[in-house]
């Protein structure tokens, strides 16, 4: 017979508000907290990697090396967001060279046409790259 005053044991476990409880699920380490830092060297070291084709990777790619360098340094100290680091510095490098190449590219490309006319339309330039890389690999 229950009265009212006397407490039910609990069935279900100990109090999950207590801090024990709370920490058993978690291990012995803390979570990691995410780095906003390294996340967004991340980002731009990704987007310049997507423009870089347009040239415009290449000025995104040098803010994120510059964020992903400067949060590199900081997972060292703080031991978070090191492998986000590391991505945006990588994808950074990769998208300066992607952009200089692409730049070298044109600068040869506007070298090798210079000479064969006066272009008075987008058309007019594409027809005579087309002549000049065909006659560059050979082609008739």
């Amino acid at each position: 017979m229950h009265t009212q005053g006397t407490a039910l044991p609990r069935t279900t476990g100990a109090d999950p508000h207590t801090p024990a409880s709370r920490e058993r699920g978690r291990g012995s380490q803390r979570p990691a907290e995410p780095d906003g830092l390294a996340a967004t060297a991340m980002e731009l070291g990704t987007n310049a990697l997507i423009s870089s084709v347009v040239l415009i990777g290449g000025l995104l790619g040098l803010v994120g090396l510059v964020l992903g360098t400067a949060a590199l340094t900081r997972a060292g100290r703080t031991g978070c967001g090191r492998r986000q680091a590391l991505v945006a510095v990588a994808t950074s490098l990769l998208a300066i060279a992607v952009a200089t190449l692409v730049a070298l590219l044109a600068v040869w490309c506007a070298q090798q046409t210079q000479g064969y006319c006066r272009f008075d339309h987008v058309h007019q330039y594409g027809r005579t790259l087309l002549k000049v890389l065909r006659g560059c690999s050979g082609q008739p």
